[in-house]
């Protein structure tokens, strides 16, 4: 079990050396705090989505849209499971445990064109990058050794590239598990990807809506 973790890590950092260093730079930068920090998050998945382009397509993402028992009703199972989560999280968690999280914020220009680019970052490019990185490019189902490993390694990379301190990563890796055992059991990462464009509708439509009535009201 030990050599075949071995193998496994190995695997893995030959073919994400690229993926893993750009995640570690974004780290960074994000801990560095620039007074923008939007346009480092469209940057990040912007190259992720170009790094991975093969591995989506919009004719492929669609076709999936008229299989309602393979497609819509795992997509509905896995949002309500994150919905439970987030729950959790902010009535649960960030009510008891009295101590910062560390997770990366977005700041951006407060204008029609800032949130269309937030919108664009946080609903669609995020989503779509980090289901074909975290999930697709990360996971592997060649033995039940390399998929445990490999599940576990794309879980802590969505954590780590959402906040730097424990609390914050651990909330990360809790949200995305509904994510990562969707796609384990699908293999269809289209499906995890629907669901999670869903989540940041759910999060952020409301928050967006209200920001462009304010500036429309200035």
């Amino acid at each position: 079990m030990a050599k075949n973790a071995r193998c496994v890590v190995k695997s893995l950092m030959k073919d994400f050396a690229f993926p893993v260093l750009w995640e570690l730079l974004f780290i960074v930068m994000c801990i560095m705090r620039p007074i923008k920090t939007l346009y480092l998050f469209f940057v990040f998945y912007l190259v992720l989505l170009v790094y991975y382009h093969e591995s989506f397509s919009i004719k492929e993402f669609s076709a999936n849209f008229k299989n309602i028992k393979k497609f819509w009703i795992p997509v509905a199972i896995t949002f309500a499971a994150m919905l439970a989560l987030y729950w959790v999280k902010t009535n649960v968690i960030q009510r008891n445990i009295i101590m910062l999280d560390g997770t990366f914020s977005i700041t951006w220009e407060n204008s029609y064109l800032g949130e269309l680019l937030y919108a664009i970052t946080i609903m669609f490019l995020g989503p779509i990058a980090s289901e074909i990185y975290y999930r697709k490019a990360v996971m592997r189902f060649d033995t039940i050794g390399s998929t445990m490993i490999s599940f576990v390694i794309g879980l802590l990379l969505c954590g780590f590239g959402s906040a730097y301190l424990p609390l914050g990563v651990a909330e990360a890796v809790m949200l995305a598990l509904p994510l990562a055992l969707c796609y384990f059991v699908t293999r269809n990462v289209y499906v995890s990807m629907a669901a999670n464009i869903l989540f940041m509708m759910y999060q952020h439509i409301p928050n967006i809506v209200y920001d462009v009535a304010r500036i429309s009201l200035r």
